[in-house]
């Protein structure tokens, strides 16, 4: 019988189950029937000292030689430049630090008053009235049409 003779799937597997148990019917009949020993308990083992024993050390190669040192490279000079620079920038703020200090540590009635405070008594500068009326006179002038009547009431 060939397998081309059989069609469906579901033959070829009744074909292909049918082969495999008698194959396997036969071997189990042909292998000669021993009988096994049976396992006896194990007595035991005699205890012995162990010694705890270091391990090995691997080989170690040997430290590589060190580095020649780099040589500095020159710097340019812009890059001097600006390091000056730097250095001075960096003394003046150092210098304002120290004087911001001494301020800080100085009691305000000696401390110096900012410029643009006005005067507690008395009112602004009679020099500062005097140019901003100035000031207003020049403007209204510039600005005045025939027709126009003045900007600052007097």
């Amino acid at each position: 019988m060939k397998l081309d003779e059989i069609i469906t799937a579901d033959e070829k597997m009744k074909l292909a189950r049918l082969i495999f148990n008698n194959t396997f019917n036969q071997l189990a009949n042909e292998v000669p029937q021993i009988p096994r020993p049976v396992a006896k308990p194990m007595a035991k083992p005699i205890a012995t000292k162990v010694k705890p024993r270091a391990p090995k050390r691997a080989p170690m190669a040997p430290p590589p030689k060190p580095l020649p040192k780099a040589k500095p490279i020159p710097k340019t000079p812009t890059q001097v430049k600006h390091q000056q620079h730097k250095h001075q920038h960096d003394f003046a703020q150092a210098v304002k630090k120290t004087f911001d200090k001494d301020n800080v540590k100085m009691p305000k009635s000696l401390q110096p008053l900012s410029r643009n405070i006005i005067s507690p008594i008395g009112g602004v500068d009679a020099e500062f009235n005097k140019n901003l009326e100035l000031a207003k006179k020049d403007y209204e002038l510039q600005n005045r049409d025939n027709d126009s009547k003045p900007w600052f009431p007097e």
